[in-house]
């Protein structure tokens, strides 16, 4: 059978399954078998495919079908430009986190100089200690130490088999982040940090049975389970994160495209915080929460 036939044949089998994304999928299965990128399958459209190859490649469909995730059928998901590795102990990194985590290292990057210590300005910028909080595969922390040179990422989450993903994904990258394990922020005792960076759980409860199959029967539950209002991580967060912020710390906050105010609302109650800045995504909904800790 020809190249183009076979994924045809792939797209068909998917597109009856169901699947969101047929034609992409049926592709990104292919390349990950062969090897081949998009462009070296366009051209090889005509070529025929062993027959070898061309039942493994219809085993991998029939597994896609079976709403397993394509990135835990390739044990891979790109995030800001960088392979991370997946599996179903964590949460899928989406495009959405994208937003927390440009947001933070721009907040980095344009520290006033007028903030900085004597020290600080002789080494020509402000060191950072960062809390990247309920970190998953470590997709957050990882991506914002590539970006910024000027940071100390402390990642931690309740989930073992999530920390050593996050510490694969660290080595693969070839970037240097402290690991800690345990429940929110009760490992971190007396510690403070320049800026906190988190992706908690917050879908309502009732919410996850109408989750598409990939991701209610696939991704972790304790990932995505935010309580009945989807706000039960964020009401632990905003009231113990003023006792793990330094003077000026940032805290920054994925939360759901319906939540802005909801967060801006508690952050307010609580008095510990500046006035919440809500930063949409590039689909333009809301997508983050960005306050400092206020002085008094």
């Amino acid at each position: 059978m020809k190249t183009r036939i076979l994924v045809k044949e792939g797209e068909y089998k998917l597109a009856k399954a169901f699947c969101m994304d047929p034609k992409i999928d049926a592709e990104e299965l292919f390349c990950f078998l062969t090897g081949l990128d998009k462009v070296t399958l366009f051209l090889k459209a005509e070529e025929e495919v062993d027959p070898e190859t061309e039942a493994k490649y219809m085993e991998l469909i029939k597994r896609r079908a079976g709403r397993i995730p394509l990135q835990h059928i390739t044990g891979r998901q790109e995030f800001m430009g960088h392979t991370f590795r997946v599996n179903p102990q964590v949460l899928i990194p989406r495009q959405d986190t994208e937003t927390l985590v440009t947001e933070a290292a721009k907040t980095i990057q344009n520290t006033p100089k007028e903030k900085l210590s004597l020290i600080e300005k002789l080494k020509g910028n402000k060191e950072w200690e960062v809390l990247d909080l309920c970190c998953g595969s470590g997709a957050v922390g990882i991506s914002l130490a590539k970006i910024c040179s000027n940071i100390k990422v402390t990642a931690s989450d309740i989930s073992a088999e999530a920390i050593a993903v996050a510490e694969e994904n660290a080595g693969n990258l070839h970037t240097k982040l402290k690991f800690v394990q345990g429940d929110m922020f009760k490992p971190h005792q007396d510690k403070k940090f320049d800026m906190i960076v988190t992706n908690p759980p917050y879908v309502k409860t009732a919410m996850i049975s109408i989750l598409q199959e990939e991701v209610k029967s696939h991704e972790p539950l304790s990932a995505l389970d935010g309580g009945k209002d989807g706000l039960d991580f964020y009401r632990i967060i905003v009231e113990k994160a003023a006792e793990h912020l330094k003077k000026d710390g940032f805290l920054l906050m994925e939360i759901g495209h319906d939540q802005g105010e909801d967060l801006r609302k508690m952050l307010k109650d609580s008095g510990k915080y500046t006035a919440a800045e809500v930063i949409k995504d590039l689909p333009g909904k809301d997508r983050v929460v960005k306050c400092q800790l206020k002085q008094e």
